[in-house]
């Protein structure tokens, strides 16, 4: 993986509005963040400025809340937000042409502890961890992804889930021979086989392939 490539096309937590995510009524005042919310479909669908839920709720980033968080609408509202345990980032709703329906383990139930990157830009461990923020930084090489998981508390198995990591073994499936691969799982499909993405694929920023599951490991 010594090839240095441009920023990987990834998306963005403003495109979670597109999806339409639902919000649950935690209670007349108080909304309930639920899969694909942003803070923005919230506002508008309870009739308040983004600026204005951002101000009462002590939200510093606008971009950043997460499944399971409850956000007061008036100053009045008796109880202050929380935020639940284990939250998701709003921003990862299962993609929309994912050919089996399943809840990505991964991304709804690890909190996202650390969202900066510390891989070399343009690996393909560095795409993984900007598809994926609730991954750890200084795993290593691709190939020791699954040990330095399993390390950290995540689950990791030769089952594949919609929102796992792939972490193919040196010289597996075509990666590097010393240093390994990581991937996205975005689809698991009928015939057995999974679709990836995947960064620092043949020198290309942004890839996607289906192929076997077959002597990989995921992490969930």
């Amino acid at each position: 993986m010594k090839t240095t490539v441009k920023n990987t096309l990834l998306a963005t937590v403003g495109a979670a509005a597109a999806f339409g995510g639902a919000t649950a009524v935690a209670s007349a005042d108080t909304v309930t963040v639920k899969s694909g919310d942003t803070l923005y479909s919230i506002a508008k669908a309870n009739g308040v400025s983004v600026d204005e839920l951002a101000s009462i709720n002590k939200v510093t980033n606008p971009d950043l809340i997460f499944v399971g968080q409850n956000l007061e609408l008036s100053k009045d509202a008796s109880a202050p937000a929380t935020t639940q345990a284990a939250p998701q980032v709003s921003a990862k709703p299962a993609a929309a042409t994912q050919q089996v329906a399943a809840t990505p383990a991964a991304s709804a139930s690890h909190a996202v502890t650390d969202a900066s990157n510390t891989y070399p830009a343009g690996q393909c461990t560095w795409f993984v961890k900007n598809a994926a923020p609730w991954a750890g930084n200084y795993w290593g090489n691709a190939t020791n992804w699954a040990a330095s998981a399993a390390a950290a508390g995540f689950s990791v198995s030769g089952t594949p889930q919609v929102g796992s990591i792939a972490v193919f073994g040196a010289g597996v499936g075509g990666a590097d021979p010393v240093y390994g691969h990581v991937a996205m799982v975005d689809a698991v499909n009928p015939d057995g086989t999974i679709t990836i993405s995947e960064g620092n694929y043949g020198g290309m920023a942004y890839h996607t392939r289906t192929i076997s599951a077959a002597g990989l490991q995921f992490i969930n």
